[in-house]
Parts: C-alpha cells; structure tokens; sequence
C-alpha cells in the first residue's frame, strides 16, 4: 500500500497569527511567523502518522501549545500509536501545563486530531472539535467526535446534530490539551478501526474548514478522483477564503495511490 499525504495551513482572511499546526510523519511547522505552509509527503512505511493541532489562548499561546503537541509527537513517530497514546497525551499536556506556569497562568491549549495507519488499516483519535473525515466511493463519514458543549447536548438529546452545527456553544471545548491534571482527566475519543483500499481518502482539518465548508461541499470537492492531493488541498482551501476564512485554516489530506 503506497499513501500520498499533503497539507496546506495558513492565516485566514481574520486573525493575526496562526495558531494552527500539522505532523505528517515527523514533518511539522516549526516557524510561526510563516503566514501560509504547503508540505507532499509520500513513501512507503511500515506505519504512517498524521496530526493536526488547532491552538488557542492568543498572544502566541496557542501556537506555543500547538507546537509542543507536534513537537511531542514527533518522539513517538517510531512507536505503535495504539499502545503508546495515553503516554504521549499525558507527556504533551504536562508540557502544555508547564507552558502555562511559566506563562503566568495564562492560560492556552490546543486540539488534537491524529490518524495512525499500519497493516493496511487506520485508527483515529481526537481531542476537542478538529476533525477526522473518512472519504470511499462519494460517501464522507466522520471518524472523529467533537469535544464541544453542543456535541454534549446532542449526546443528551436536548439538540440535534443538524441544532448543533449552529448552536451558541458549538465552538465551545469540553476538552482540549492543556488542562491540568486535577481539573479533569482527558479522555480521547477512539474511533473504529478501518480497513483501507485503493482511493480511500482521510481528511484531518481544524475548524477553520469545517465552520466555512459544509460535509456536502467537502465531499463535492473530495470525489474528484483525478486530482492528487496537494491540488485537493488547494481547492478546500479556496472554499474555505471564497466563504470568508474567518479563522486560522489546517488541511490534511491523507490518500491510498
């Protein structure tokens, strides 16, 4: 099985700075002041690893937090995810914890979404609202859960998913990286396990896509089979400006060549 991966982040049309990082196979974003970041990847491994972080806390908080996600995962790229995950989010958030004392107090976070591929099949975790989209034959399923207040009504049938999608609190995280250990305990949400076949598509994103681009939009551009995935990138992202990118932007596209 040979996978292509590429990524685009970038500033948006709003904010100042971005607080959005990504980590395809120990490849990161290591310079924060780079408004707009492309990077391909594809090669055969024995295992392949994919994440994005969306940070928040501003003042470069949040990217600081977003970078240790990264920067922490990157010591776990030779290891079995699946057995190694509560390590790494333990490891990452105390560092995150540690930002903070430094920082005064001031407090910063960030998401998680992360894709973990061996023996053919794929294995998605996530922590707050990025999200992890399975793309096969035109249908897009979500792989991920989102840690939000909305997501939690639902969960309790107070709201529906389609009452969600609009809600006051959507934006609203029940859990993210950078809580301390006697706040709550993190808890990433697992999704089921996936076999992968040729043309199997896997998108990750921070809420920059997902607020500006609906599913039916994200398929629309995804079913392009003829199109490799730097140009899928690009094309979510022009959706993404032409509705008005009000946030910071992350798009990771991994697919089975």
């Amino acid at each position: 099985m040979k996978i292509e991966s590429s990524v685009i982040t970038y500033i948006g049309l709003v904010r100042d700075n971005n607080e959005d990082n990504y980590y395809i196979n120990g490849k990161y974003k290591k310079d924060n002041k780079v408004a707009i970041e492309g990077y391909y990847d594809t090669a055969h491994r024995e295992a392949y690893l994919y994440a994005v972080c969306d940070g928040m806390g501003g003042e470069r908080a949040g990217e600081t937090a977003s970078l240790i996600a990264v920067e922490t995962l990157a010591q776990y790229q030779s290891t079995d995810i699946r057995r190694t995950i509560t390590g790494y989010i333990q490891n990452a958030n105390k560092l995150i914890c540690d930002e903070i004392d430094r920082n005064n107090g001031v407090r910063s976070g960030t998401t998680l979404a992360l894709l973990y591929i061996r023996d053919n099949k794929a294995t998605a975790y996530n922590i707050g609202d990025s999200r992890i989209y399975f793309f096969r034959d035109g249908d897009l399923y979500l792989m991920s859960e989102d840690h939000t207040e909305a997501q939690r009504l639902v969960r309790m049938g107070v709201i529906s998913q389609e009452e969600a999608a609009t809600h006051k609190s959507r934006n609203m995280l029940t859990q993210h990286l950078g809580i301390f250990p006697d706040e709550m305990v993190i808890e990433p949400y697992l999704s089921e396990e996936v076999k992968l076949k040729k043309n199997d598509i896997i998108l990750l994103c921070s809420d920059g896509l997902t607020d500006m681009v609906s599913d039916d939009e994200i398929a629309d551009i995804l079913w392009k089979r003829d199109i490799n995935t730097t140009d899928l990138v690009k094309e979510l992202a022009a959706a993404t400006q032409a509705n008005g990118s009000r946030d910071n932007v992350t798009i990771l596209i991994v697919k089975v060549v």
